[in-house]
């Protein structure tokens, strides 16, 4: 990640609390076993949090510092089991095969990442996957058809793993907000 990129989003996450978490993710927690769990891109924390509050170990790892501090110091305060860690994830990811429970990968595409991700998980460990659709171009931000999904596209990268749930579509937020949003539970097979 470049220094630009990098400052604008330590900016963002100096002005914003954590949030709600995604209410796919808030949807489909009792489904999700407990245990040692990756939040990819985790920003402010706002679904590390959520994890950690339903008994989860969490790992957050993002590569903005200002937001892992921000997080450490919620975690701290809430007597949380989240380990924030600086991570760029264009790099390697400092973690062995198998080392995870669950992953948790919220609004970040990186397709790339995606094979990774997956030998992260231990068998039988579930990856939580929930970012935006192509259709999102014509409602607002993200527009750049890298960081969107085609239908079905989620579904096939994720074919060799169980399907728990899988769902595209518009999702309508309680402030009148809307996203085109694909999300999907699996589990990884032997």
């Amino acid at each position: 990640m470049n220094q630009r990129e990098r400052a604008k989003w330590d900016q963002r996450h100096r002005e914003g609390s954590p949030g709600a978490p995604e209410p796919s993710l808030v949807e489909l927690l009792p489904l999700i076993p407990t245990g040692l769990t990756l939040d990819v891109a985790a920003g402010s924390g706002r679904h590390a949090i959520a994890m950690a509050r339903a008994g989860h170990r969490v790992v957050a790892a993002d590569f903005s510092a200002v937001a892992m501090r921000q997080l450490d110091k919620i975690a701290r305060a809430d007597g949380l089991p989240i380990t924030p860690l600086v991570v760029d994830l264009e790099d390697a990811l400092p973690f062995r095969r198998g080392h995870f429970d669950c992953i948790v990968n919220v609004s970040f595409l990186d397709r790339a990442l995606v094979p990774h991700l997956k030998k992260l998980l231990r068998i039988g460990g579930t990856l939580f996957f929930d970012t935006f659709l192509i259709d999102q171009a014509t409602l607002g931000h993200p527009r750049d058809p890298r960081f969107l999904l085609k239908h079905n596209e989620l579904r096939e990268m994720l074919s060799e793993m169980e399907l728990i749930s899988y769902h595209e579509g518009l999702v309508h937020y309680s402030s009148e907000k809307r996203a085109w949003r694909a999300t999907v539970l699996a589990r990884r097979r032997a």
